[in-house]
């Protein structure tokens, strides 16, 4: 998982998208503080960068940073499990009518999943609506982020063949080196199951001025180039162009960056 060689020419609408007119439900999945938001964020900008229009739905009753971030996301009503699921049906239906991919946010998701599950199959609805299903795992270096991911990978309600592990170096706390962050992690019998049956790791590096892209309100691939009122300067801007495309090199080793909306 080392760095790559930072190449622009990943940050175009060249960066490979899913198979043409292919429909993609990105899910993304994991416990609080493991930057879930920012690498859904990134697929968004990703997918408009690229020229494709994705729908964005904001679950996560805790923050909704999301929905801070793109105003038009879809969000349910209230926290009431009935309100949750009635919008995630509204969320699949407009995907299915107007077959357009979406980027969804379920929070931890462990218990919309369980319960939603109960009511329909989402695999298996998603392979009879021509539709592909994506987990992304969002995972810091603390064991009880690899057994959340692995209480909701265990359940069975939401098993795509699309899995992609995201370890984000982002988030590890101070004091701590990153070498060797994700060794108890990437060694867990848990884990290593979840590559053998399939699940794809790519280790997302730390940004050092993700904080000050933030505070600008600058999207991602934006701020690679230079726009937005506030553009950063230049070795902020080399930083996230250097970032952006090391992240796709590595989606792409893993196999992964064609699932992606």
């Amino acid at each position: 998982m080392a760095r790559g060689n930072g190449q622009a020419a990943t940050l175009g609408a060249e960066a490979a998208p899913a198979a043409a007119g292919e429909v993609v439900l990105a899910v993304g999945l994991g416990r609080g503080f493991g930057g879930k938001s920012t690498g859904l964020a990134e697929l968004v900008w990703r997918a408009r960068n690229g020229g494709r229009e994705v729908i964005v739905a904001d679950g996560d009753p805790r923050s909704r940073t999301l929905a801070g971030i793109f105003p038009e996301a879809m969000q349910p009503p209230t926290e009431e499990l009935p309100d949750v699921k009635a919008w995630l049906t509204g969320v699949l239906n407009r995907m299915v009518k107007e077959r357009r991919s979406a980027v969804l946010d379920l929070g931890g998701g462990d218990r919309v999943l369980q319960e939603y599950g109960r009511d329909l199959r989402l695999v298996e609805f998603c392979a009879r609506r021509g539709i592909e299903p994506l987990a992304l795992y969002f995972l810091g270096p603390e064991d009880e982020d690899l057994r959340h991911v692995l209480s909701i990978w265990e359940a069975g309600y939401f098993r795509p063949k699309r899995t992609l592990l995201v370890l984000n170096e982002g988030v590890i706390r101070e004091g701590r080196t990153v070498a060797g962050a994700f060794e108890r992690t990437l060694a867990d019998p848990g884990f290593e199951r979840m590559v053998r049956e399939g699940a794809a790791p790519v280790l997302m590096t730390r940004l050092a001025c993700m904080d000050l892209v933030r505070r600008r309100g600058l999207g991602l691939y934006a701020a690679a180039a230079g726009d937005g009122e506030a553009p950063l300067d230049p070795v902020e801007q080399f930083m996230v162009e250097d970032w952006l495309a090391d992240l796709e090199g590595k989606r792409a080793k893993a196999g992964a960056a064609a699932w992606l909306p």
